[in-house]
This record gives C-alpha cells, sequence and structure tokens, in this order.
C-alpha cells in the first residue's frame, strides 16, 4: 500500500545557499536568529486561546491557521518540523514576502526537495483572532500533500510559551510555563515527567527511552515507534512510503515495549524503517502518542507525558 505519510516531520537536512556560498544545517537552525525577539515578548502579550484539532488518517493533527490575516487553511501540527513549513499556493494566497535564498529540505530517504526562504508578519489558529507569537521566517515548499497548505511547529510558533497536546481530546492548548511550570518531582498518575533534550541545531523534543536511544516526540509522524531496520530490506515490508523530499521508504510493523522514564508503553506499534539515511533519529509518532496527552515546557526544558484522564 503506497500513502503520503505524515512523516512530514523528518527534515534531516536543510542547505542553505545564499549569495553563492553553501553551508548545511539540521532542523532549519536559521530560526536561531528569531529567538531572542520571539523570547522577549511584551508582559501583557495574551495567552493563546485553547483551540481543537482533527486528527486526520495520512495527514496528522489538522488546525485550521490563518497566514497575515488570510484563511482558513489547512496546517498539520508538527513537534518535528523545527520551523512553519508553507505549500506555494497558501503562500501566494496570503502574500508570504520571498526572499531570494534557497534551501533543500531532505527526508527520511535523503531525497531532496528545494525550498524558499520567506517571512510572514502573523499567524493565528483556530480563528484568525488567536495570534500565535511566531513572525519573522518561514519555509516555503511544494513537498506538501496537496490537501495539506503547511505544517505548524508549537515550539517555534507558540515560543516563549509552553504548549499541551491532548491527543485523545483533539485540543492544543498553551501555557505560561513562569507561572504553571512543570515540576520533575510532580509527574502525573500513571505519567511521567522527563527531560526535554534538544538536537544540536534546534529546539525539537528529544527524549531518552530506556535502551539509552534518543527518541523525538514527532506529531508530525503518522509512525509508531520508527527505527532503522537491523536486517535491512524484506519481502514482508507493509507499506512504502513518501517523504518530505519525495523520496520513499518501507516499513514492516511489529510490537514493543519500551520505558520514558516512569511510564512504561507496552506492545505499541513500532516501525522497523528501510531506505532511510544513516543518521536519521528513532521518532515516536502518532500511532505510539495517541494515548497521550503531552506537555512542554520550553523554559524548564521538561516534556510531561500523561495517559488519558490523569
Amino acid at each position: 500500500m503506497s500513502e503520503y505519510s505524515k512523516i512530514l516531520s523528518t527534515i534531516v537536512l536543510v542547505s542553505v545557499v545564499m549569495g553563492g556560498a553553501a553551508s548545511n544545517v539540521a532542523a532549519l537552525s536559521q530560526h536561531r536568529r528569531n529567538t531572542t525577539a520571539r523570547n522577549t515578548l511584551p508582559a501583557s502579550y495574551p495567552l493563546p486561546r485553547k483551540v481543537n484539532f482533527r486528527d486526520i488518517n495520512g495527514r496528522g493533527l489538522l488546525v485550521r491557521t490563518w497566514v497575515n490575516g488570510v484563511g482558513p487553511f489547512n496546517f498539520a501540527i508538527d513537534t518535528g518540523a523545527g520551523a512553519t513549513i508553507i505549500a506555494p499556493r497558501a503562500a501566494e494566497e496570503a502574500h508570504v514576502a520571498r526572499t531570494n535564498r534557497s534551501a533543500t529540505i531532505a527526508g527520511l530517504s535523503g531525497a531532496n526537495t528545494i525550498a524558499q526562504h520567506a517571512s510572514i508578519d502573523n499567524l493565528a489558529i483556530g480563528d484568525s483572532e488567536n495570534r500565535l507569537p511566531a513572525k519573522g521566517e518561514v519555509l516555503v515548499s511544494s513537498g506538501l500533500p496537496v490537501d495539506v497548505d503547511g505544517l505548524v511547529d508549537p515550539t517555534e510558533a507558540f515560543s516563549p510559551f509552553g504548549y499541551e497536546i491532548d491527543l485523545p481530546r483533539s485540543e492544543l492548548t498553551a501555557f505560561d510555563p513562569q507561572e504553571n511550570p512543570i515540576q520533575m518531582d510532580r509527574a502525573p498518575v500513571e505519567g511521567t515527567v522527563v527531560s526535554w533534550l534538544r538536537d544540536t541545531h534546534g529546539r525539537r523534543p528529544f527524549v531518552i527511552l530506556d535502551n539509552g536511544d534518543r527518541a523525538l516526540l514527532d506529531t508530525g509522524s503518522s509512525l509508531g515507534l520508527a527505527v532503522r531496520d537491523p536486517n535491512g530490506p524484506s519481502r514482508s515490508a507493509a507499506h512504502s512510503v513518501r517523504d518530505v523530499g519525495g523520496g520513499r521508504i518501507s516499513t514492516r510493523r511489529g510490537q514493543t515495549n519500551i520505558a520514558i522514564g516512569s511510564l512504561t508503553l507496552q506492545r505499541i506499534p513500532t516501525d522497523f524503517v528501510t531506505g532511510a539515511e544513516s543518521d536519521v533519529p528513532v521518532l515516536l509518532g502518532l500511532a505510539a502518542l495517541r494515548p497521550f496527552r503531552l506537555r512542554f515546557d520550553p523554559l524548564h526544558r521538561l516534556i510531561e507525558i500523561a495517559p488519558e484522564n490523569h
């Protein structure tokens, strides 16, 4: 079975080309230039309101989104993207200002698609008045499915606020980590609080599994626990998946028990991936995360994971 997987977040490599000189960076590190501005919001900046999203098979967590006051568009909530990424048709409709700087986005397979740096004035979700702190640099890319207008990474879009993705209730909520912080010694019942590890060039949320692997919590992936297949290509591969770079990988499904902190996940869907680049991270996608409420505190670098009703 062939499908457009929501592996859209696995943007492993971006090659930035400017003025004839090229440099390779991971996870859209150009957004570091905007971090200071986003972390010095006026004290009166309003906390974005809670919004509902739709969990659509093969497309991910879709939320109504307005760009520069234009919309609504369908954006996928993608904790692994590292940036806001907009499809060309949506960028044109929203009068997104593009630059002459290009980028190359690579998916799991290592295949590339061309993107372009651009900037936006404002971004809103749920309704046109519910604006997020995010503004400034985005990428415009044609590597998205035809019915997905863009990706919004809440770590970047909500910064400096924290956020909660309640998957069972299909709710996305912002919170102020200064007033309502996650605390390591106050884990939810039957849940856990763990350190939020960062990758070298960005702020994507990684956690340590009980086997020592670093795993990316990736709401942009439809997979479960996704790991490279140690046995290589297999005739038993369940399906072929197209990634954001336009390449293809194959997966076969199994089940695994893992632990994140004090939380044990039993018999979670596990995808053994063939055709991926050797340096891609372990992923925990929606097939593994759907029973949980995920809370991300960027100030204290903590992540809370709790089952439904806790």
